[in-house]
């Protein structure tokens, strides 16, 4: 990305903006200060009134002004970025004149040329902390600074007192012998000083740049990390111009070879196509300047139902008929145009506030999704590989990954309306192989002993036909398991019920976080049984 590229856009020009008004009202601030010492001073030896009178003063005095400036300018309006480098340009360059118009009126017995230069290199130094700025650019606006100067000392040194000049023990064969000695001192200390501004300029600028690469998508900027699963990571971000809230998710990096970007891009084109109002929104997606694909979706204000089940414990008979028949009904839109989303599980549903209304169920994270139309790309050259999270996993994903349906879904569905009811997983075990093996053998608990809940005969009923075995014994359809919800003798969750919820366990879900890292039974898994 080159510089102009890089100011192009209109964060990083306000930001560029800023740096140079902040840079200004530094560089007035530590002029000011230089000239109040100055005061001091002549306070202190009683020479004030003569020493405001001098032209190194008054000219003291005069070069605050033009940093000054600098920051009356910048601190506000929107300055395109070949202003802001002209007016930061014309204010240091008119402040470095009048620090060497200043070392002109210090005697060079003393050191002029020294005095001179080490003001100028901290006006330097400034610059390369607080402007961005590329070592190139640096370094000519040092040259430009460096001929005046050098020309200046060299000018002040013809008129050197030699006897005084003799007394400190240098050499002074002539005037102009000194002048030209001491000029060849100052381009050496003012070429030192330059190489190591350009240099700071250079090692700030990369990081600022990388910090700002790494911090935008395309149109997108990044806020906070909000979580991570099996394929990517889940960043806060904001639309550069629509000033929109989204979510970015990003391939992971150490994945981020030619089959797990098909499957990344293949994840999205298929949830794009998704419009279920159940069902999280895509509104773009792209590639980074490394070529790591992302894709921006609705970003989402609430919590994921383990989040939910941790805070309050078990749910609500009520809320979990709403919940269950919201995401089938999602479900089943996505099995329509032959989708299996293989990855449903209470981290991947959540209950979001949208248009004020609270308890609105989005199922995210098509990550593993498999289209039924086509093989696997991933599954070509592996036909036993189980994918998905062990405590969801049905039987048939786990014996036969390619003859999963619809209905390996609604099993995982089942396995969440259990685990909201019970607040406990439907199998739980040591290993991830111990967890499968249940699956695969074990009958569940009945929820009515399993949950402190008084559950209705009805909704158990539904749950466990989610969890048979055999796929034919469980229902049909997303649709047919809504249609059955919806029949149950249940009372309707309320816009009431779900406020005074939030407002009982709000609190405590705003304290909790996904867990960056899981255990390996409640991680997202892609297991080759053939190499166990």
């Amino acid at each position: 990305m080159s510089k102009s590229t890089y100011f192009a856009n209109p964060e990083a020009r306000a930001f560029l903006q800023r740096r140079v008004a902040v840079f200004g009202l530094i560089g007035a601030i530590l002029g000011g200060t230089a000239l109040a010492f100055r005061v001091v001073l002549g306070v202190l030896f009683g020479v004030l009134e003569e020493q405001v009178s001098q032209p190194g003063f008054i000219i003291h005095a005069v070069a605050v002004v033009p940093l000054l400036a600098v920051w009356l300018i910048c601190r506000r309006g929107h300055l395109s970025v070949n202003t802001i480098h002209g007016i930061e340009n014309a204010g240091i360059f008119l402040t470095s004149l009048c620090y060497i118009a200043m070392g002109l009126d210090i005697r060079p017995e003393v050191g002029a040329d020294t005095i001179t230069a080490f003001i100028l290199a901290l006006v330097m130094f400034a610059r390369s902390v607080f402007v961005p700025s590329s070592a190139r650019r640096t370094t000519i606006l040092g040259i430009l600074i460096g001929i005046p100067l050098v020309a200046a000392m060299y000018y002040h040194y013809l008129s050197v007192d030699l006897g005084i000049w003799r007394v400190f023990g240098f050499p002074a064969e002539s005037a102009r012998r000194v002048a030209s000695a001491q000029s060849v001192i100052t381009v050496m200390w003012w070429t030192l000083t330059v190489g190591l501004a350009a240099l700071a300029s250079r090692v700030i600028h990369r990081l600022r740049k990388e910090v700002s690469d790494i911090q935008s998508l395309g149109q997108y900027n990044l806020r906070r990390k909000l979580g991570e699963g099996a394929m990517g990571v889940v960043y806060e971000a904001q639309h550069g111009m629509l000033k929109r809230p989204t979510a970015i998710k990003l391939l992971r990096p150490e994945l981020a070879d030619p089959d797990a970007l098909d499957r990344f891009r293949r994840e999205v084109q298929l949830t794009a196509k998704l419009t279920h109002p159940n069902t999280v929104t895509i509104y773009d997606y792209g590639r980074t300047p490394d070529g790591l694909f992302y894709y921006a979706m609705e970003l989402l204000d609430g919590a994921t139902l383990s989040q939910v089940v941790k805070a309050g414990g078990p749910q609500p008979v009520e809320r979990v008929v709403r919940i269950l028949r919201d995401a089938a009904l999602a479900l089943n839109e996505a099995h329509q145009i032959g989708l299996i989303h293989r990855d449903i599980k209470p981290s991947n549903i959540m209950l979001a506030r949208q248009g004020g209304v609270p308890d609105v169920t989005k199922v995210l994270d098509f990550g593993l999704v498999k289209n039924l139309g086509q093989v696997d790309d991933l599954e070509m050259t592996n036909t036993m590989s189980i994918k998905g999270t062990p405590h969801y996993l049905s039987p048939e994903a786990i014996q036969e990954p390619q003859g999963i349906d619809a209905r390996t879904d609604l099993y995982a569905l089942g396995c969440v309306g259990y685990y909201l009811l019970a607040g406990r997983h439907v199998f739980d075990g040591k290993t991830i192989m111990e967890v499968c093996l249940h699956h695969l053998h074990t009958k569940p608990l009945p929820l009515s002993e399993a949950s402190s809940l008084e559950i209705p005969a009805g909704l158990e009923a539904l749950i466990m036909a989610c969890l048979e075995k055999d796929q034919a014994d469980r229902p049909a359809s997303g649709q047919e398991l809504a249609d059955a919800l919806d029949r149950l003798a249940v009372a309707r969750w309320t816009r009431a019920d779900a406020e005074a919820w939030w407002d009982a366990f709000g609190g405590q879900i705003e304290q909790r976080s996904e867990p960056l890292t899981a255990s390996p039974t409640e991680q997202t898994v892609a297991v080759d049984l053939d190499e166990r």
